[in-house]
């Protein structure tokens, strides 16, 4: 069984990149979270992390506007936060 503090812990730390507007590092721990306690939605951690690395480069590459940017922006941070509620309710349901 895994240790609710673990999985509390791991959560918070994802909250507080998101919070502190460090997605890229919210990304990396999902990812981690996922391998570690839901491996079945690792998928999906994949496939966000991937829309955020293609964010960074167009943003980088001037190729989106920096509004466009933002709202992109919180749309992935705001999928990270979803998929980590989905995975932790089905911990707790466990």
């Amino acid at each position: 069984m895994i240790p609710p503090n673990d999985i509390l812990g791991r959560r918070n730390e994802i909250k507080d990149c998101i919070a502190a507007d460090a997605v890229a590092d919210a990304v990396r721990r999902l990812i981690d979270f996922m391998r570690d306690f839901q491996p079945f939605m690792e998928d999906e951690a994949v496939l966000i992390s991937m829309d955020f690395t293609e964010l960074e480069k167009e943003t980088r590459q001037e190729l989106v506007e920096r509004q466009e940017a933002k709202r992109n922006k919180r749309q992935i941070a705001h999928r990270i936060l979803t998929t980590l509620n989905t995975a932790c309710s089905k911990l707790n349901r466990a």
